[in-house]
């Protein structure tokens, strides 16, 4: 999920690889430098001279996320270009798609962020930046379909937010498969 796109990757990318990995899968606070040190096959001097603390690691691995889901949502959106309601559906799509995904273990910002709520952590930070981008081209997206106001936007960030959190609670299977169709109806609801 968290492959760097290299073909001979540097000790940085190697530490970021092998802690993007763990700690989406085992948790931030769970994964200890000594594990990442170990998997990624560098000294643990190598990964200082990097990633001066750990949580100068946990900021590269949310910016690292940051970049992968913007690629995802760009490249998905660009294959519907002239039809904006086609491009906000596409945005969506990339979303139920990854929630499919057999390796899914929730959204990585929600996660983090229940592991450092503190408002003076990068976690915090960077969370709420992320959420801020999803809303703006969210509304950027539903104000070129034609929606003529910010509700439909709001109403879209609430249900993929619930919708990541349900597909981790319940499976993909459950409510969470619901989001295609909802985000639907509501686009419908607010566009002619």
């Amino acid at each position: 999920m968290f492959e760097l796109l290299t073909s001979r990757k540097t000790a940085r990318q190697r530490i970021l690889e092998v802690a993007c990995d763990l700690f989406y899968h085992k948790g931030i606070r769970s994964v200890g430098v000594d594990t990442i040190v170990e998997k990624s096959g560098v000294g643990k001097a190598t990964l200082y001279r990097h990633f001066s603390t750990k949580d100068d690691l946990i900021a590269a691995y949310l910016e690292e996320l940051d970049r992968h889901d913007w690629k995802q949502f760009e490249d998905k959106i660009a294959k519907h270009e002239g039809s904006p309601k086609e491009k906000l559906l596409a945005f969506i799509d990339t979303i139920t798609v990854t929630m499919m995904d057999p390796g899914y273990r929730g959204c990585a910002f929600l996660n983090a962020l229940a592991e450092f709520p503190e408002e003076s952590h990068c976690v915090k930070r960077l969370t709420v930046e992320y959420n801020s981008k999803l809303r703006l081209r969210l509304n950027q997206l539903t104000q070129q379909a034609g929606a003529q106001d910010e509700n439909l936007t709001d109403q879209l960030m609430l249900v993929i937010t619930g919708a990541l959190s349900l597909a981790q609670a319940l499976g993909s299977a459950g409510p969470a498969s619901q989001l295609k169709a909802l985000a639907t109806h509501l686009i419908d609801l607010h566009i002619a």
